[in-house]
C-alpha cells in the first residue's frame, strides 16, 4: 500500500542482480498513484513577511523567501525578489533567474514578459522567443496575443507576426472564433484575419458565449448572433452572457433567467441573482440570499446575509458578520465563525480569524492553523503526466 491508498497495490519482485528498474504507470489502471501524485502537486501560497509555498499539511515546499509571487501553472510559479521577476518549479528551484520588471503565468509553455519597459513572451528556459518590443501584452489564447503599442491594440502569433495589426482603442481576447474590440467610441468583432464581422456600433458588448453575445442598443440590452442580428431584442436594463442555454437579465428592477429564444425559464422576481454553479444560483430575495434550481424553486431558502456559489459541493454563507458553510441540503458543515473565507479548491479551503488565515478540510476541521497574512488557494502546481513518471523499485512500498 502507497502512501495509505487502499486502492494501490504494487508487487514488485527484485532481479536475482538487483539491478534497478524503472516502472511506467498508466492512469486508467492505477488511479491510486494518480491521486497520490496530485496530491504531491497541490500548493498554496501563503506569507507573512515573505511568501512562499505550503502542502496541504501545512509543510513549507518552498520556504517564505519572496517579495511577492503567483499561484502556479503549468509547474512554474513567478516570483518577486527585490523588484525583479523570475520563475520558480515547484520543488522550489528557480529554474529562470529573477530579472524581469513584470511577467504572466505561463500558457501553453510561454509567458509574456517585460523588459526595461518593454513586453515580450519568453519560454521555460527564459529566454525571448519574441523580442521586447510592445508596449503592454497580455498571455498567449489558442496562439494568439493581445499586444499594444501607441495606446492601441492589435493581435500577434507565436512568431510574433501581426495577424492583426494595432488599431483598436481596447480589445478582448477570442472567444468562439471572434473578439471583442473598440474603435473610437463603439464596439464590434473582428475575425482572426482582422475583418469585421460585425462592425463598431454597439456602446458596450460582452463576448460571444453559447453562440451569442450580449450588446448595449441605446439603453437597453439584447442579443445578437454572429451575423451581428438581434435574436433577442435590446429590452433588459441588464444581461449577462449565456451558459448551457441560459442567461441572467433584468428587467422592471427584478432578475430572471431567460432561454436562447428570449423566453422566461424563471421569470424576473429576484432582487438580485448569479449564474448557475453546481446546478444552483444563489438569488437574493427579501434582503436575504437563497438557492433555486433551474426551475426556479428554492432549494435553499432566503436567510443569509450574504452568500456566495457552490463550489466542490459547499458554498460560504455570512450571517450577523460571520462566515460559515452549508451543504446543498442547507446544512451547516462549519458553523459561522470566521471574518472571511475563500472557496474551497482541492478540498481545502482558506479562513480568516482575528486578522489571520489558515485552512479548514471539508469537514470543519482545522487542517493550518490561522497564522499567515496572505494565503491563496491551494492549486494543482503542475499537470504531472503520470503516463511518464517514473519510480525507481527502491522507492516502491511493498504490499505484500
Amino acid at each position: 500500500m502507497l502512501n495509505g491508498l487502499p486502492c494501490l497495490s504494487l508487487c514488485v519482485k527484485y532481479h536475482a542482480m538487483r539491478l534497478l528498474t524503472k516502472i511506467y504507470i498508466t492512469v486508467v489502471l492505477l488511479y491510486g498513484i494518480n491521486a497520490f501524485a496530485q496530491d504531491l502537486n497541490v500548493l498554496a501560497l501563503v506569507g507573512k513577511d515573505k511568501l512562499g509555498f505550503i502542502n496541504r499539511s501545512g509543510k513549507f515546499i518552498v520556504k517564505p523567501s519572496y517579495d511577492d509571487a503567483m499561484p502556479f501553472k503549468e509547474g512554474y510559479a513567478g516570483v518577486n525578489k527585490e523588484g525583479k521577476w523570475g520563475y520558480i518549479n515547484d520543488k522550489g528551484s528557480m529554474v529562470i533567474k529573477p530579472k524581469f520588471d513584470a511577467v504572466s503565468n505561463f500558457v501553453d509553455g510561454v509567458a509574456a514578459a517585460s523588459l526595461d519597459g518593454k513586453w515580450g513572451f519568453i519560454d521555460k528556459s527564459g529566454e525571448f522567443i519574441i523580442q521586447p518590443g510592445f508596449d503592454y501584452a497580455r498571455p498567449f489564447k489558442d496562439g494568439i496575443a493581445r499586444v499594444r503599442n501607441d495606446r492601441k491594440w492589435g493581435f500577434i502569433d507565436k512568431q510574433g507576426n501581426y495577424i492583426i495589426e494595432p488599431k483598436f482603442s481596447s480589445a478582448n481576447d477570442f472567444n468562439e472564433g471572434a473578439a471583442r474590440v473598440k474603435a473610437g467610441r463603439r464596439w464590434g468583432f473582428v475575425d482572426d484575419k482582422g475583418k469585421y464581422i460585425i462592425t463598431p456600433k454597439f456602446k458596450s458588448a460582452g463576448d460571444f458565449s453559447d453562440g451569442l453575445a450580449r450588446v448595449k442598443h441605446g439603453r437597453r440590452w439584447g442579443y445578437i448572433n454572429k451575423k451581428g442580428k438581434f435574436v433577442i431584442s435590446a429590452k433588459y436594463a441588464s444581461a449577462n452572457d449565456f451558459i448551457e442555454g441560459m442567461a441572467r437579465v433584468r428587467s422592471g428592477g427584478r432578475m430572471g433567467f431567460i432561454n436562447k429564444n428570449g423566453n422566461y425559464i424563471i421569470s424576473p422576481q429576484f432582487g438580485d441573482a448569479y449564474d448557475f454553479v453546481e446546478d444552483l444560483s444563489m438569488v437574493k430575495a427579501g434582503g436575504r440570499w437563497g438557492y433555486i434550481n433551474k426551475h426556479g424553486l428554492y432549494v435553499i431558502e432566503p436567510k443569509y446575509d450574504w452568500a456566495w456559489n457552490f463550489n466542490e459541493g459547499l458554498a460560504a454563507v455570512s450571517v450577523a458578520g460571520k462566515w460559515g458553510f452549508i451543504n446543498k441540503a442547507g446544512e451547516y458543515v462549519v458553523e459561522p465563525k470566521f471574518d472571511a473565507v475563500h472557496d474551497f479548491s482541492q478540498g481545502m479551503v482558506a479562513v480568516e480569524i482575528d486578522g489571520k488565515w489558515g485552512f479548514l478540510d471539508k469537514t470543519g476541521a482545522n487542517v493550518i492553523k490561522p497564522q499567515f497574512d496572505v494565503v491563496s488557494p491551494f492549486e494543482k502546481c503542475s499537470a504531472l503526466d503520470v503516463m511518464s513518471t517514473s519510480i525507481d523499485d527502491s522507492e516502491i512500498l511493498v504490499n505484500g
